[in-house]
């Protein structure tokens, strides 16, 4: 399919607006996290998301 083929937007989409869940923060939530495909995700700051949940990589050696 073209993008010529494509019917024009005929309204802007909705942006979904997230903010860090930790209580008393309210920092943009750029990072989520669901159990399930079918729950929606939670959301929180790099400061607040579960250290469970952080992938710790060895430093590069440079």
């Amino acid at each position: 399919m073209r993008d010529t083929d494509k019917p024009a937007l005929t309204m802007a989409p909705e942006m979904y607006v997230h903010y860090c869940e930790h209580e008393g923060c309210d920092k943009w939530g750029g990072f989520g996290r669901s159990a399930a495909r079918d729950e929606p995700p939670h959301w929180w700051c790099w400061e607040h998301f579960p250290e469970e949940f952080k992938i710790h990589r060895p430093a590069k050696a440079g």
